[in-house]
């Protein structure tokens, strides 16, 4: 790529750009680097200039040209900030420091080093979406001359680019980069697969090309003939990383893989989309569930089209994708599509700002996350290709990582709606928090004031922004617990002296003293104490210097509540189950689902790895399957007062008042019916299966025989899924 292209490039789609701040960049960018070359040999100016270059092909601004030339010149040469700013304007500044690698920081590991790049162009692009698209663009041209680096490197640097800059490029509907992201990473990281499959495109390679172009042209010739004026026919084969994860996915040999080819139709307006791809199925039979409609519901990205899966021509495979061009405009560049140009700087309307702040959002709720390893992680969720969509009850969409649950989506109404959400109604049917939302479900979210988030959530929420404000929540209610046990540590301790904190408080002489040990607030100091970073022997002779400490006694006398808390700090609010092990209560233990034990009932721990104790049934057969040495003693603890979950069968006389009879007994006995299902069978008998909510063994069997007592109950049992060494399920009596 040359100057003279660039500058040609730009000005074709931005007639009345100031082109000079290019051709500044570029000497300025020459200078910096003279005598700098890349591994193959090349002048290192010639990565920038093809940085530009792809930057331009997106039809970029001057600004951010003139940043794809300038974006290694304040780390790899001796260019300064200031000198960039004088020279260029804060602005360009702001995206080159944007765009600067950290590689000269010292980290822990290669992850946390990756995730801290990662945290830096987030930031960056929260205030410029433009630092991603010179990032992404830096990223393929580096994809793309890895040749010369060693296998090791090209591995890593081809993992990172498939966790990260691929999904990025995704979501901001940059397909043709993610395709071509793909298959470089590909090509490095299975190099032999990649190799096996694109002999195999390549044999066949003449045999598609033929059947491809007749294709087109037929169906270009029939829609024209049925009276659709159609733009464009064009079909192609699709990109081997796509092939090679449809393989991993479905557990396919290539042979087997059969939607290779795939036809893009491009038309006018909306209307003649939804025409042409009735025309489309009435000339060629579609198959079922292989219609997928992004135009009523577009991605997330803002990809908009008719996909339909169809056999063609000799009984083959493939794939019509129909859509207007500026449909297919926002399908091959993405939010640059939406760019608009005075004096070739970019100015975007509210609408797509607004477009642009999607993408934004997804990494808003991970600024609170101190752990780099963690904020990746969080990211990262957010970022995988596969979409759901669900609905508000006044119909707004959602988008929604595959597999998102009822949590995710209180989340996405509003922090406070997740923080407080207590269930959910999916399509008007009760469901629990951990519910999997399936595409076109409409959810209302039931709330309580009195409900806070708990660990447990953390098991089952799925995107980012809701990972991320339920660790917020909790770590703030882990700190408050310390300072409040801090606060006690130093209370006692100054009891024992004659002093008191609100006298010290009164005095000022806290407020120094913690001025002195170089905390901001008294509550930090406290919780200072809780997790060790200051010893109560050095905050006593801050407070009172005068009283002689005992730095072994006060340590003693604090150890013990400090490991208490720290204990408590650790474990998962919220799940300690109600027994004692060894006479120890308050521990982290969790219910066996497959024997579903109450109170009441013979228990058996089993020590998990890294979850801690699960509670068994002693006659449990799956805990006797386990190994023997791992098994531990506990008992219900005599004072636990809560409710657990239990299935009910009750077989009886399908008759009317049969409901309200069960429905009497069970409120009588202050058991709830959190679900109930119905169903008649021969002989005029109907089945009712109810999910209760018991204190104990001693409960329910007051309510079988409440039951039993029933006219027209024939029997009554309690179902439990135990699965035993053969296998299956059965009901227990």
């Amino acid at each position: 790529m040359r100057l003279n292209e660039i500058i040609d490039a730009v000005s074709k789609y931005a007639p009345d750009a100031n082109v000079d701040v290019i051709m500044r960049a570029y000497v300025y960018a020459a200078k910096a680097h003279a005598g700098q070359t890349r591994r193959s040999g090349e002048p290192y100016l010639t990565h920038p200039m093809a940085v530009a270059g792809i930057l331009a092909d997106l039809r970029m601004d001057v600004d951010t040209i003139a940043t794809a030339l300038l974006h290694d010149t304040m780390e790899d040469t001796l260019a300064t900030r200031p000198e960039m700013i004088e020279m260029f304007g804060e602005e360009i500044a702001d995206l080159v420091d944007g765009v600067t690698k950290i590689g000269k920081l010292q980290f822990k590991s290669r992850e946390v080093a990756q995730a801290e790049n990662f945290r830096k162009m987030i930031v960056a692009m929260s205030k410029d979406v433009r630092v991603i698209l010179v990032k992404l663009a830096d990223r393929l041209h580096n994809m793309r001359t890895m040749e010369h680096m060693k296998a090791e490197r090209q591995r890593a640097i081809s993992q990172e680019t498939l966790d990260i800059y691929a999904p990025i490029a995704n979501r901001l509907g940059l397909h043709k980069m993610k395709r071509e992201l793909e298959d470089h990473c590909f090509e490095y990281l299975h190099p032999d697969v990649y190799a096996e499959l694109k002999a195999k495109l390549e044999a066949g390679a003449a045999d598609r090309e033929t059947y491809i172009a007749n294709t087109a042209q037929e169906l270009e010739g029939q829609l024209t003939r049925l009276g659709l004026p159609v733009h464009a026919v064009k079909g192609r084969a699709k990109h081997i990383y796509s092939i090679y994860s449809k393989m991993q996915e479905r557990n396919l040999e290539f042979e087997q893989i059969h939607d290779l080819l795939a036809f893009r139709v491009l038309v006018e307006d909306l209307g003649q989309c939804y025409t042409a791809l009735g025309f489309v199925h009435s000339l060629f039979h579609p198959l079922p569930d292989r219609i997928k409609d992004y135009i009523a519901t577009p991605k997330s990205n803002g990809y908009q089209s008719l996909h339909t899966v169809v056999l063609g021509p000799a009984h083959r495979q493939v794939e019509i994708q129909i859509r207007t061009r500026e449909m297919h405009r926002v399908a091959e560049v993405g939010i640059a599509a939406h760019w608009r140009y005075k004096e070739g700087h970019l100015a975007l309307s509210k609408e797509d700002i607004g477009k642009i702040y999607r993408l934004r959002e997804l990494f808003e709720a991970a600024q609170e996350v101190d752990d780099p390893q963690e904020f990746l992680e969080t990211i990262k969720v957010d970022l995988f290709q596969n979409e759901i969509f669900a609905f508000s009850p006044k119909g707004d969409v959602f988008a929604f990582p595959l597999g998102a649950t009822a949590l995710d989506f209180a989340y996405a109404i509003h922090t406070e709606v997740g923080n407080h959400c207590v269930g959910a109604k999916v399509n008007d049917r009760m469901v629990p928090l951990k519910h999997e939302l399936r595409n076109g479900d409409r959810i209302e979210i039931l709330t309580q004031p009195t409900q806070h988030p708990s660990r447990d959530w953390l098991e089952f929420a799925k995107t980012g922004r809701a990972l991320s404000k339920i660790r917020h929540v909790i770590r703030e209610d882990e700190r408050e617990r310390g300072r409040v046990l801090g606060r006690e540590i130093l209370e006692n301790e100054l009891k024992k002296r004659d002093q008191n904190l609100q006298k010290l408080t009164k005095s000022g002489e806290l407020k120094e003293a913690v001025k002195r040990l170089n905390f901001r607030s008294p509550d930090q100091l406290f919780l200072a104490l809780t997790t060790g970073n200051v010893t109560v022997a050095k905050v006593l002779k801050e407070l009172i210097p005068d009283v002689v400490v005992e730095e072994q006694r006060a340590a003693e006398n604090s150890v013990g509540m400090i490991s208490q808390f720290m204990q408590r700090f650790r474990r998962a609010p919220r799940t300690v189950s109600p027994v004692l092990i060894s006479g120890e209560e308050d521990l982290l233990v969790a219910y066996a689902q497959c024997c579903n034990p109450i109170p009441g009932e013979p228990v058996v721990g089993f020590v998990t790895r890294g979850r801690g104790i699960t509670v068994h049934l002693a006659t449990c057969p799956q805990l006797l399957a386990m190994e023997e040495e791992r098994r531990i003693d506990v008992q219900w603890h005599p004072q636990h007062k809560g409710k657990h979950s239990i299935e009910i069968r009750v077989v009886c006389v399908d008759k009317p008042g049969m409901l309200a009879d069960i429905a009497a007994s069970c409120k009588a006995l202050d058991v709830n019916i959190s679900r109930m299902e119905t169903q008649s069978i021969d002989d005029n008998k109907a089945v009712l299966q109810l999910e209760l909510a018991v204190e104990g063994v001693e409960q329910l069997e007051k309510l079988v025989r409440a039951f039993e007592k029933i006219r027209g109950v024939i029997s009554v049992e309690r179902i439990r899924t135990e699965t035993g060494p053969s296998g299956g399920i059965r009901a227990v009596t």
